[in-house]
């Protein structure tokens, strides 16, 4: 779940450089303004890209003869840009366009009835995020999930994010998503923007990508001890002895088809699937029982090697 330029963020954050069109689109109808709100001096806003996504499926039902790609450019894509401030980025595969419209269709009227819960569930999240640990002005743009990507719905409780700046993250969401894992998942985003706020370039290693999402999965159980992600059923200790010695042979590297196959999981190695995030939330988790004095604010932007020395797992080293 993170960064534009950085080799490790979530697995399926793929960027690619595609040559867009500059020319505006012809936009017909008002869209929605922004819900807006504060904490103390910190500005959030939440943004949804609904409209925009409706106006993609009508298009393509018009058969004008533009490829999907091209429609989705022009009606998503580009508003997207100037709404996210990121005008310079040309962005593929998470946004790769669906053909199936009218599930599509289906899909946004659904989130449309529960966008006002939806709203509320994401403010009362951000505000107690910022209450624990305070940042700069942050912005949620909310698009309805694809419905080809059924990974989302079977795997992640129907939600997905990924940091696309220190400013921005961008949630994905079905319908049949579990209102507790959005709590859950917007406390985790919040945590990686703070994150990137203070410690940018860290994150180059698949070391590196573990303990950020470590970091983000001890900060979302903070603010919501309750609620268990997907990815936190601990690991056997026979799979977290596999998982050490994986991530301590593949500590330097930062490509991302190994990281992928740690968040798939490898059962010939007998690697369980998540095994980044249940590794790295055992680390951060660790570290924190040692270091109890440490500030969330100030652990959250420690380099990992820091955070590994004083954790249990003191053996894996981000260094020689």
């Amino acid at each position: 779940m993170k960064t534009v330029g950085k080799a490790l963020l979530i697995p399926a954050l793929c960027f690619m450089f595609v040559g867009c069109s500059n020319k505006e689109p012809v936009d017909k109808k008002e869209q929605e303004t922004p819900i807006t709100f504060s904490h103390e001096e910190q500005n959030f806003e939440i943004i949804y890209m609904y409209d925009e996504v409706q106006e993609y499926v009508d298009t393509v039902r018009e058969k004008t003869g533009k490829s999907n790609e091209t429609v989705f450019i022009e009606k998503v894509f580009e508003p997207f840009k100037k709404k996210s401030n990121m005008e310079e980025i040309s962005l593929r595969y998470t946004f790769d366009p669906s053909s199936e419209v009218d599930k599509l269709e289906e899909s946004i009227k659904e989130l449309e009835k529960d966008k006002d819960t939806t709203s509320r569930i994401m403010k009362e999240a951000l505000m107690k995020s910022a209450k624990e640990l305070p940042g700069k002005d942050k912005k949620y743009i909310i698009f309805p999930a694809n419905p080809e990507d059924t990974f989302i719905v079977e795997q992640m409780g129907g939600v997905s994010g990924f940091v696309l700046s220190e400013d921005v993250i961008v949630l994905q969401l079905s319908p049949s998503m579990q209102k507790d894992i959005l709590k859950y998942t917007v406390a985790h985003e919040y945590n990686h923007l703070i994150a990137e706020e203070s410690n940018h370039g860290m994150i180059r290693t698949i070391l590196g990508g573990v303990v950020v999402e470590g970091k983000a999965d001890a900060f979302a159980h903070t603010i919501y001890p309750k609620i268990q992600a997907p990815w936190q059923k601990p690991m056997t200790p026979e799979e977290k002895k596999k998982v050490v010695a994986e991530i301590t042979e593949l500590r330097y590297s930062d490509d991302m088809k190994y990281y992928e196959k740690l968040r798939a999981g490898n059962s010939s190695k007998g690697i369980p699937q998540w095994a980044n995030y249940k590794i790295g939330y055992e680390i951060v988790q660790s570290y924190r029982k040692n270091h109890p004095e440490i500030s969330t604010e100030r652990w959250t932007s420690m380099h990992e090697a820091e955070i590994i020395a004083g954790s249990d797992f003191e053996k894996i080293t981000a260094y020689d």
